[in-house]
């Protein structure tokens, strides 16, 4: 039986995924909209089953890493880029894991310098524009401490896993709201009832996320923080079997503000200790804006949609703008992804459609249209029911103040390149 017949054979309720939850290693940080673990594996399984000469993987978006993980744990080598430091931080953590005969003994010594710290009052100064208005003062104190005992650490690797969990308790102990991903103060009476346990937390924190991760290594894996179009430019044609990402759906600004999410964890961490451009944390939104269809957007598209002519015709003229800028860099990474894939390889996409101007983006049908353009043969569509995804029930604002509700349903789809 081949993969379309196979996939052909699960219900349609089946790809929900009801009662699964990203938990283990995909529990241990917080991150927008991640993909679902289990149905990735589920995909990939299928597609290596048919296709056992399969070995390099590529995700061009990777968030916080799901597919990389649940690649790597069949036996994949994978790659992975993604232009948020936030999200690189995540992703690494997961994949080059840490060995327990070094994180434990490094635990303790860790929180005997913080506590030694906190009586010496010894810190080092760290502070960032407008910190007081992200952060209480009381916990700015003790996120001062944790950050300087992390900074006296002196394996990169573990302090690497030390940034990672401080990151999770720079968010949880901001001044900034839950109930969406943009940088918006919570009301002051919330604040001031907050209850200070930054330390305490940190200690758990560190006790506890390397057991999620696991040990030992899985196997190679080759991660870039950047431009994925730029980053893409590098690579030899033809490189890989599986191409399998999750892209945004629209540009940041207006979808989900993966950079606003991330900005004040990256504000508090060494940007020295990993591999990427510190410029990008510059300003709050200087991160949505280095991404697809953001204010740096600067491509011309190869080719042009006619759907994409269509649906902009019917935009306002600012609307207009927003998605031309976001098809033009979407077209290019498509391009790029399919000179990447080698012949008979399979590329997964999961997608949605998002509403502009209360018109739907038709985003799924532009895939389908550019993946026919480069010569991708679409073997299988799946359509689900998002269930419990981390997003907000609205995510942005229309011009007149009302609210944009959240996707509610994805589609994967499932194109295979031919043998030329």
């Amino acid at each position: 039986m081949n993969l379309a017949n196979v996939l052909n054979s699960y219900s349609d309720e089946y790809w929900d995924f009801k009662d699964a939850k990203n938990d283990g290693i995909h529990s241990i940080a917080n991150y927008p909209a991640p993909m679902v673990a289990p149905m990735q594996h589920e995909l990939l399984n299928l597609l290596l089953r048919e296709n056992q000469g399969y070995q390099k993987m590529l995700d061009p978006f990777h968030g916080s890493g799901v597919t990389l993980v649940e690649g790597q744990s069949l036996g994949l080598e994978v790659w992975g880029m993604d232009i948020n430091p936030y999200a690189h931080i995540i992703s690494l953590a997961k994949l080059e894991k840490y060995d327990p005969k070094i994180i434990e003994p490094a635990n303790h010594q860790i929180i005997q310098r913080i506590e030694n710290l906190k009586k010496s009052n010894l810190a080092i100064h760290h502070s960032f524009d407008n910190i007081q208005k992200w952060f209480r003062d009381d916990v700015i104190d003790d996120l001062r401490i944790i950050r300087t005992a992390i900074t006296m650490e002196s394996n990169l690797k573990t302090r690497r896993y030390y940034w990672l969990c401080f990151g999770e308790i720079v968010k949880r102990y901001s001044n900034t709201r839950t109930s969406t991903f943009k940088l918006h103060v919570k009301e002051s009476e919330k604040i001031s009832e907050m209850q200070n346990n930054v330390l305490e937390d940190f200690f758990n924190k560190i006790k506890e996320t390397y057991k999620l991760i696991g040990y030992p290594k899985l196997g190679p894996f080759h991660l870039t923080c950047g431009d994925s179009i730029e980053i893409m430019k590098t690579y030899k044609p033809n490189s890989f079997d599986i191409i399998c990402t999750s892209p945004p759906y629209g540009d940041n600004a207006t979808t989900v503000t993966y950079g606003q999410f991330s900005i004040l964890q990256l504000l508090w961490i060494d940007n020295n200790d990993f591999q990427y451009d510190s410029n990008c944390v510059d300003n709050f939104s200087k991160i949505d804006s280095m991404s697809l269809g953001g204010a740096h957007s600067a491509n011309n598209a190869f080719y042009y949609s006619p759907i994409i002519s269509s649906y902009i015709s019917q935009l306002s003229l600012h609307k207009q703008t927003k998605i031309k800028r976001f098809y033009t860099d979407y077209e290019n990474a498509f391009r790029l992804m399919t000179r990447l894939l080698k012949p008979k390889g399979s590329m997964l996409l999961t997608l949605g459609n998002r509403m502009v101007d209360r018109l739907e983006f038709p985003f799924i049908d532009v895939n389908k249209e550019i993946a026919q353009y480069y010569g991708l043969e679409l073997i299988h569509v799946i359509n689900r029911n998002i269930m419990k995804k981390r997003m907000p029930i609205r995510v942005s604002r229309l011009s007149d103040g009302k609210p944009v509700d959240s996707m509610s349903k994805e589609t994967v789809l499932l194109f295979r390149k031919g043998e030329h």
